[in-house]
């Protein structure tokens, strides 16, 4: 990956083909997917191979030695492994935080979907995971739960109970409770309950710590359903309170309305955020392009849930429609980097189809309000284009959201809200949208209250692929140097169809989340315009988003 150390002194390089201006600003134009300057963007371009990811941030405040990464813990065979990254774009291979004897452990294989929790009292790091148990010699998975911990994100872990059987065994739990499985006359005893997929939860109302879980379909299930119970402590299951709260196929329990999604409701994520509770899960089978993320909300984490339609957000992250230049995304979790909130998810490394292995990939993630008034879950992806780091990581925030902003020749039926409220358009039936104009010139201006420490600028062209701009006209910046106030311009920066795009004779598609992108020294500015004229298909032109990355002065 090639990062640019972009050295920009002075007002007077233009890029090439531009017109020549008075004022000219040296900047560098990302133009590529896999070249631009790590410390400020990553490009879900270059990643690392893993399935079922657990990312957590773990900032130098937490850990001085270890700290400064995101760690990734991914499912393996015999092991549990792991990687790192500081800018989601160059990974670090761990090897196996995680090797269990195998001679002397209650499992022999499949350890999969491993969830890592750090306690800050403890000062541990807690690993759930599930493994094959070698008690249940049978067609089927026999998938059980257990705990390890570890001192370092960067492992080892080591099995928390060692009494030969794994730490979650529902034969432990109430035989009146009417969750508990009788098997009277087959190969399995009492109590038997296979299950996959743990991801603990601590409710930030009163940190109760529970235990989310997935039956293992593969253990013989009709479908996979979802599970929730309260923890006692990280290793001490209360197997009384476990709560169904997914029904696969029907948008709640026991309900009439049904939702396709098939038999799968797995890979679940508990978050909260202002009173509600978001149960996030995976639908379809992983192998199928369908594989998707979807959410259900409530007013309590044990709920109960309610699925939101597809047509009204209940999505967070597809590739349908997208599967032309990627396939697959489920299987998550989110990953808070100081103010900002990401979501981690596994597609395939080969874009086109899922004929190889998986790879971890990242998309922002914001919440938007639906038609009926509910606060839902919302990610800019899947993406496979150039995004800003974590303001945490680079430095750098979009300040877009503070400027006033304004736009001539804006569609009648079209709103300028949609240039910087932060979300980006990915598919025709997003909930958020995006600001069309008129075919003609346009000019959106954005003004700062002060002026404010700038570094790059994103203009992110519509998904649909004839509305797109083929060109930024220029981008005028009013700015402050060495005291003097000046303005500089840009001239044209070009979109790259080439890279951000898939053009044949019966098909064209724009890559979800594609900008014009570019970036300078650091520059004391307090208005920004941009000028664009020319759309692919010469009539609506549109525009996803404007990020100004920055450091917003008081």
């Amino acid at each position: 990956m090639k990062k640019y150390l972009p050295i920009l002194l002075a007002l007077t390089t233009c890029l090439t083909g531009c017109n020549s201006l008075q004022n000219q600003l040296s900047f560098v134009y990302f133009d590529k997917r896999n070249e631009f300057d790590t410390s400020l963007f990553y490009g879900n371009v270059q990643t690392m191979k893993g399935a079922d990811p657990s990312l957590i941030w773990v900032d130098r405040n937490q850990d001085p030695v270890e700290g400064g990464y995101y760690y990734a813990y991914i499912t393996a065979n015999s092991t549990i492994n792991a990687w790192r990254t500081k800018d989601m774009t160059n990974w670090q291979n761990l090897g196996a935080v995680f090797r269990p004897d195998l001679d002397d452990f209650w499992g022999d294989n499949n350890f999969w979907a491993p969830a890592v929790i750090y306690d800050q009292e403890e000062k541990l790091y807690y690993m759930y995971y599930s493994g094959q148990w070698k008690k249940y010699d049978s067609q089927f998975k026999s998938h059980y739960i257990s705990v390890a911990k570890s001192s370092s994100p960067a492992g080892p872990f080591t099995e928390v109970v060692s009494n030969n059987e794994p730490c979650i065994n529902f034969n432990k739990m109430p035989k009146d409770h009417p969750l508990y499985e009788f098997h009277s006359g087959d190969q399995f005893e009492n109590g038997y309950f296979a299950s996959i997929d743990a991801e603990p939860f601590i409710d930030p109302v009163d940190n109760q710590l529970y235990l989310l879980l997935t039956h293992d379909i593969g253990a013989g299930y009709t479908s996979s359903q979802t599970y929730i119970m309260k923890m006692n402590s990280y290793v001490d299951p209360d197997y009384s309170s476990i709560k169904w709260i997914s029904q696969t196929g029907v948008t709640s329990i026991g309900g009439s309305e049904t939702i396709d999604e098939g038999k799968v409701n797995e890979g679940p994520y508990m978050f909260y955020n202002n009173g509600y509770y978001y149960l996030t899960y995976s639908v379809n089978t992983y192998n199928e392009p369908s594989y998707q993320v979807r959410q259900a909300i409530s007013t309590s984490p044990t709920g109960p849930f309610r699925k939101i339609p597809v047509d009204k957000g209940g999505v967070i992250i597809t590739t349908d429609g997208l599967g032309t230049y990627t396939n697959s995304s489920g299987h998550h979790s989110f990953i808070k980097v100081g103010d900002e909130l990401f979501i981690s998810y596994h597609t395939f490394l080969n874009d086109s189809d899922i004929s190889e292995a998986r790879k971890i990939r990242f998309d922002r993630v914001s919440f938007v309000v639906n038609e009926d008034g509910l606060p839902l879950i919302y990610a800019n992806g899947p993406t496979v284009t150039l995004q800003p780091l974590p303001s945490a990581v680079s430095g750098y925030k979009n300040i877009a959201p503070s400027a006033h902003i304004e736009a001539s020749n804006v569609h009648e039926n079209s709103d300028i809200y949609w240039l910087n409220d932060g979300t980006l358009k990915i598919h025709d039936n997003s909930i958020v949208d995006e600001c069309e104009f008129n075919n003609g010139k346009s000019v959106i201006s954005l003004t700062f209250n002060d002026y404010q420490t700038i570094k790059a600028i994103m203009v992110y062209n519509s998904n649909d692929f004839y509305k797109t701009f083929k060109e930024i006209d220029n981008i005028r910046l009013y700015l402050k140097k060495d005291g003097i106030e000046t303005v500089s311009d840009t001239g044209v920066i070009p979109f790259n169809y080439h890279e951000y795009s898939l053009i044949d004779q019966d098909y064209k598609t724009v890559f979800a989340g594609a900008s014009s992108t570019i970036e300078f020294n650091d520059l004391e500015v307090n208005k920004i315009e941009i000028t664009v004229s020319k759309s692919y298909g010469e009539s609506i032109l549109g525009i996803s988003e404007i990020q100004v990355l920055g450091k917003e002065n008081a």
